[in-house]
């Protein structure tokens, strides 16, 4: 399970008819959550308010999972002790892949995992580690992101959060289907 968020714009006038007309802006957004798999699968989709935190919205995307998984894989925005407990919550034996901030200090009892990413990363590098850990495979929800954006646009068409959220479903449902008919295969010439 690979996780990561995005913002998409609500509505309101784009910033040329805002200087044109001047009139003030209405920057409103929402915070999209995408949780997929290695095959590129959107596993859950949860759609929130741009004060909810990326930690926060972790065990809303774990509740629409319904099966196990081995690994959670996240950026440091899910760095902490609320992502890893509401993981192995749900999967006792998980893999929690989330990088420690640099400036990182171990947990009271010193034995969680991510103390034992603190110990690797100084031992053998951020790099490294990212090679051992798997942590590469992240760049599967940065394409799904990606792929989200350029196929459904970065703004979202209805207007209250309950229609952004099944607007949202809905898309990522589509997303899905466009994932099983095929990935495009690139080939460097």
């Amino acid at each position: 399970m690979i996780v990561d968020s995005t913002g998409l714009k609500v509505y309101g006038k784009d910033e040329w008819h805002q200087e044109k007309h001047n009139i003030p802006a209405r920057r409103t957004w929402r915070k999209l959550h995408l949780a997929i798999d290695e095959k590129h699968h959107v596993l859950a989709c949860e759609l929130t308010t741009p004060e909810v935190g990326d930690t926060t919205a972790v065990p809303d995307l774990l509740t629409q999972i319904p099966t196990p998984f081995d690994t959670f894989v996240g950026d440091g925005a899910y760095n902490g002790e609320p992502t890893s407990q509401a993981v192995l919550n749900k999967q006792p034996n998980a893999q929690v892949v989330i990088p420690p901030h640099k400036i990182a200090i171990y947990s009271a009892t010193g034995n969680t995992q991510r103390d034992q990413h603190i110990d690797a990363i100084a031992r053998q590098g951020r790099t490294t580690w990212q090679r051992i850990t798997g942590y590469n495979i992240r760049n599967y929800v940065e394409l799904a992101v990606q792929r989200f954006k350029r196929i459904f646009g970065n703004t979202m068409k209805a207007r209250a959060l309950p229609q952004q959220k099944t607007e949202a479903w809905i898309s990522a449902s589509a997303l899905n289907r466009m994932t099983n008919l095929g990935m495009p295969v690139s080939v460097k010439i």
